[in-house]
């Protein structure tokens, strides 16, 4: 190897370890370099095509950084919209380079926290709001753990803080006992549903042990029997053996005299074990099955107990009215018998108008009587098969099984009209209540989450048109 193709080779090998990692291409040409500068006889005309292939890809890196240099250049300018010059300042050199963005990293970082700090003393609105979301939701969880018994008055006590509008502080304070109150009351759970358990196993050997004791009885009634019969059988083969050794009528008489009362005897022993046995047996079938039915009123009141729970868990304890988990198990149901018989189904989202303004105006405490009432008078005027939830919020979700988007308009547009003539009153005040919703009826092979969502683009355009009106999508 010559010392020029010595030289070329560091100098390709120190090449690679600079830009190694920089881009792949380049790793791949670079590497395709040092191959060729590796073989005993060099190959000028090779070695200039790979250079040449190496030269390119750098060439279209650089172009490409000077692009995106230029675009973050552009977006940044954008979106800062003047309001901070100075944070700009590292890049406004004739050809700025991607080490200046380094440089500009910090400076935007600093003007970033500024804004936020200023943002959230600005938004200060939006933070109560979501604090008083948070509040109902921690509400709501606190009235379905009240269903289930509030012996400690704890539950009661935490929703009356509740009612206060806690701050922030507060509220992660109550955040808090309710954790622990909900892991106490797994924890309870957990004790009681292990002491059934124990208790069940209890039942369960008891029930064993009166088997096990009717089968040695059977045994034993079984053995009474087989020596009942051979004890006969030997007084019988007695009695004619006598019949046969005695000739005088006197003597034979007194013989089968005495056979008979043997047997008589041997009969009168074997009426009296085997009633005592059957006595044990009735004893036992009698304990058994007091333990069966112990134990089948035990699981009845273990399943009504899931029952219950699992209703619960899927009832919104304000307005009494299925939550999502409830109307998602229905959706369920209804979507896999639509596709099944190929019948029409449809979806419409319900919004209460203005209910913010209700709420800063009247109170929390009526906005729960708004939602209360306005859910009740909706449930009322829905169809025997149509199926209304609430989704959260001011916002319920009903489904209309084998309804086509016509009928389901229908449907909506009489429960707006009922809703709108509800009257509402305040301190003696009318509260005029209206709602919004949009309409949507599923589409062939068309996904839940797609067909749900043109529903609440329809609904979105009732609210953007004016509100208090029902509008179909069937884009």
């Amino acid at each position: 190897m010559s010392d020029e193709q010595i030289l070329l080779t560091r100098g390709a090998t120190s090449l690679t370890l600079m830009l190694k990692g920089f881009d792949e291409q380049l790793d791949l040409r670079l590497e395709g370099l040092r191959d060729v500068l590796r073989q005993k006889e060099f190959q000028g005309d090779e070695f200039q095509q790979h250079l040449a292939a190496v030269e390119n890809v750098y060439d279209q890196l650089e172009q490409s950084s000077d692009k995106n240099v230029e675009l973050y250049i552009k977006t940044f300018n954008t979106l800062l919209a003047g309001s901070a010059p100075d944070v700009l300042e590292p890049l406004n050199r004739a050809q700025p380079l991607l080490s200046d963005l380094l440089n500009f990293a910090e400076p935007l970082a600093s003007f970033v926290r500024s804004q936020s700090i200023r943002s959230d003393t600005t938004d200060s609105t939006s933070l109560d709001d979501l604090r008083l979301r948070l509040g109902n939701r921690f509400k709501s969880l606190l009235q379905t753990l009240m269903l289930m018994g509030d012996d400690r008055g704890l539950l009661t006590a935490l929703i009356d803080k509740l009612d206060n509008n806690p701050s922030w502080q507060s509220l992660d304070s109550l955040a808090s006992t309710t954790i622990d109150l909900l892991q106490f009351r797994l924890s309870e759970e957990k004790k009681e549903f292990e002491g059934y358990l124990a208790e069940l196993n209890a039942k369960l050997a008891r029930i064993n042990d009166i088997v096990a004791a009717d089968s040695v009885i059977l045994s034993e009634i079984k053995e009474l029997n087989i020596e009942f019969n051979s004890s006969i059988n030997m007084q019988m083969i007695s009695a004619r053996a006598k019949i046969d050794e005695q000739h005088k009528v006197d003597a034979l008489k007194s013989e089968l005299l005495q056979s008979l009362d043997q047997i008589t005897t041997r009969l009168v022993e074997y009426q009296v074990n085997y009633a005592n046995r059957l006595e044990n047996l009735q004893t036992s079938k009698v304990e058994m099955n007091k333990q069966i039915r112990s134990l089948e009123q035990d699981n009845i009141d273990l399943l009504t107990e899931l029952n219950k729970e699992r209703k619960l868990g899927m009832l919104d304890t304000l307005t009494q009215l299925p939550n999502r988990l409830g109307f998602n198990n229905r959706l369920e149901a209804e979507l896999s018998r639509a596709k099944r018989y190929d019948h029409p189904i449809s979806v419409g989202i319900i919004d209460i108008d203005f209910f913010k303004r209700i709420n800063d105006e009247f109170g929390h405490l009526v906005g729960d009587k708004v939602l209360r009432m306005i859910a009740g008078e909706m449930k009322r005027v829905c169809r025997d098969h149509d199926y209304i939830a609430r989704y959260g919020g001011e916002e319920f979700i009903l489904l209309l099984p084998q309804t086509e988007l016509a009928d389901a308009y229908v449907a909506l547009e009489k429960i707006r009209t009922h809703v709108a003539n509800c009257p509402f009153h305040f301190q003696n005040k009318p509260v005029p209540l209206n709602i919004s919703a949009g309409v949507a009826q599923r589409r062939l092979d068309e996904s839940t989450e797609a067909w749900i969502n043109r529903a609440d683009v329809a609904l979105y355009h009732s609210k953007h048109n004016g509100r208090n009106r029902v509008t179909v999508e069937d884009d």
